[in-house]
């Protein structure tokens, strides 16, 4: 599913393997800084393309954490005009290896890493591109290298807008599934309203599952 956002977006699916490097693929990853979800988006960043409220962090659900980061990827690749430099972007900021690129008067990755000096430009951000290139070795063989693992269930579901505030009780009567079952294909919803405490607001695309009524 994400490699299918990725290809719809006119992208190369392989970058469906950040998320690898950026948090294991763990949809409830929090960092010390407050990124979230496999993403590790910040709040302020994952307002551009994702709601994100006391009620709601759609950081968390993978899927459209992975269309808010197909889409603001493609906004670094066409201000930096590399792939590699857009990638390590997701990691340092556009700006920063925009500098990189004008200190060393190169595009090259290679060079940026092996030249940039600047004091931001860690060991994280001088890595994440060379990090994402196992991350593609790895995955290409995982059968070969960890034999047959356990694969988590896709999320699946139709999406609904709904008409007007609605909390989850009534959503899922409505929609004829279990609450439980409706909290597991929207994991945005945070504790607020899987607890019933408040109402998702009108205009959220709830996802439901397969079997319920859309």
């Amino acid at each position: 599913r994400m490699e299918r956002i990725f290809g719809d977006e006119g992208m190369p699916p392989q970058l469906a393997r950040l998320p690898l490097i950026e948090s294991c693929f763990d949809v409830n990853a929090y960092s010390k800084v407050g990124a979230a979800g496999v993403w590790q988006f910040m709040p302020s960043t994952g307002r551009q393309y994702m709601m994100v409220t006391d009620n709601i962090d759609e950081r968390k659900d993978p899927l459209r954490a992975t269309r808010a980061a197909a889409r603001h990827l493609m906004a670094d690749y066409d201000a930096l005009g590399e792939w590699p430099l857009a990638i390590t972007a997701y990691n340092h900021g556009r700006g920063g290896i925009a500098r990189g690129a004008d200190e060393v008067g190169s595009q090259d990755i290679g060079a940026i890493v092996m030249g940039y000096r600047g004091k931001a430009f860690g060991f994280a951000s001088r890595n994440f591109y060379a990090e994402f290139l196992a991350a593609l070795d790895v995955s290409s063989r995982a059968d070969d290298l960890f034999g047959d693992l356990p694969h988590m269930p896709a999320i699946e579901g139709e999406e609904v807008e709904l008409p007007h505030p609605m909390g989850i009780h009534q959503a899922a009567s409505l929609a004829g599934v279990g609450r439980e079952d409706l909290i597991v294909a929207n994991p945005a919803l945070l504790s607020s309203v899987t607890d019933g405490r408040s109402y998702m607001p009108r205009g959220y695309r709830l996802r439901v599952p397969s079997g319920g009524d859309v």
